[in-house]
């Protein structure tokens, strides 16, 4: 996982004095990078997800202070040290307070240390985590598009412990506004997954592949799979950027097979969740559809369809029927007559007058190979 404040500041007070004072409850904030600043201007260079380091030379009181911090937080800071000495003598009680409300963890480093060997530090560790995310995301990618040559990235993946041995399963997720999914956006958006992921406590790794979040689970089931998408759909659910998400998941298998496998069939069970107006989806549950996604020659299911259900299509659409849905009620209702009537509130004697016209128009009796054959033709209609 990317480094979170709590990481980044593991040895920090022995090494440098530094003192946690409030926000506890966000050291699992991810941090993207640490800055020096020493002025209230801070809306022209933070994007969010920083550490910030300052000794207060440009703020006179602690009522400025607080407004400063009050705009920290709005812009996603992960974390700020205050170096304590001239200018900010000691931390008020009001910005502890405020800082625990907000959850931003708020440090206290002496003056005798040198800023710059902690922000030289801390940075070198933000540059060395993100080599190791991004390697370990490139050597997944190749696991998926290139798994025959497995060998190449087992060495990377051991290191990060992505083991071979271990169980693993892989989720997509499709984001609805995916034309506002720009590299920008994407970083956004990692930055507040990892918050969630922070707190899962499971290993994993995610990436971005054609605008779609990938993520690969190590050594979960599948129901802490569902629980962990569905806090990354709450995230975006009410965003104007990303808005909805959509995913689908693989089963859970072992061996870096199923990364490769797992990502196809994630795939699969995302564009059914997509067909069907689904939140989620996962490919054990996907029933015939599993036969139907695997055909690749989709020339082959159009022909499928042709002979099938095609001249019933056409037949309504030039004489404005509906024998396709009473031909569709009727095979998902296990040939009832009685029930169709009722579902499309007609008498039983118009549905058995439609019936007769579907056994003409398509030229069969409507047996039981018949049912069969065309029940599959509407499952592939969907996928068409």
């Amino acid at each position: 996982m990317s480094i979170t404040v709590s990481k980044l500041c593991t040895n920090a007070q022995a090494n440098y004095n530094m003192k946690l004072v409030a926000g506890k409850i966000g050291l699992d904030n991810y941090v993207r990078w640490v800055h020096l600043i020493e002025n209230g201007d801070i809306s022209t260079f933070l994007h969010g997800n920083e550490m910030l380091f300052t000794t207060g030379i440009g703020i006179s009181d602690s009522a400025q202070l607080l407004e400063f911090v009050g705009q920290l937080i709005e812009k996603r800071c992960s974390a700020l040290v205050l170096n304590i000495g001239p200018y900010i003598k000691s931390v008020p009680e009001e910005l502890i307070d405020y800082c625990d409300i907000n959850s931003l963890p708020l440090f206290t480093v002496p003056w005798n240390v040198r800023l710059i060997d902690i922000t030289y530090d801390f940075c070198h560790r933000i540059v060395t985590s993100e080599e190791i995310e991004t390697a370990t995301a490139t050597a997944m990618r190749n696991l998926i598009f290139s798994p025959e040559t497995e060998r190449n990235y087992k060495p990377t993946l051991e290191r990060r412990s992505f083991f071979a041995n271990s169980s693993y399963c892989v989720s997509v997720c499709a984001f609805e506004n995916d034309s506002e999914i720009n590299e920008s956006t994407q970083k956004t958006i990692l930055s507040d997954l990892q918050k969630v992921l922070n707190t899962c406590g499971k290993q994993l790794s995610f990436f971005f592949q054609d605008k779609r979040l990938v993520t690969v689970f190590q050594d979960v089931t599948i129901g802490q799979v569902r629980q962990i998408t569905d806090m990354f759909r709450n995230i975006y659910s009410s965003s104007s950027v990303a808005g909805r998400l959509i995913c689908g998941t693989s089963p859970v298998k072992t061996g870096y097979s199923a990364i490769s496998g797992g990502y196809h069939k994630a795939l699969m069970a995302l564009k059914l969740a997509v067909l069907h107006g689904a939140d989620y989806m996962n490919y054990d549950d996907m029933g015939i559809y599993k036969l139907l996604v695997q055909i690749e020659d989709t020339a082959l299911l159009t022909e499928m369809y042709n002979e099938t259900l095609k001249p019933l299509e056409e037949f309504d659409a030039a004489n404005n029927t509906d024998y396709m849905n009473t031909l569709k009620c009727y095979l998902e209702n296990d040939s009832s007559v009685q029930e169709v009537a009722k579902l499309t509130f007609v008498h039983r004697n118009t549905v058995n007058y439609k019936l007769r016209r579907i056994k003409e128009i398509l030229g069969c009796q409507l047996t039981y190979e018949d049912k069969l054959k065309l029940m599959l033709a509407f499952f592939i209609k969907e996928l068409l």
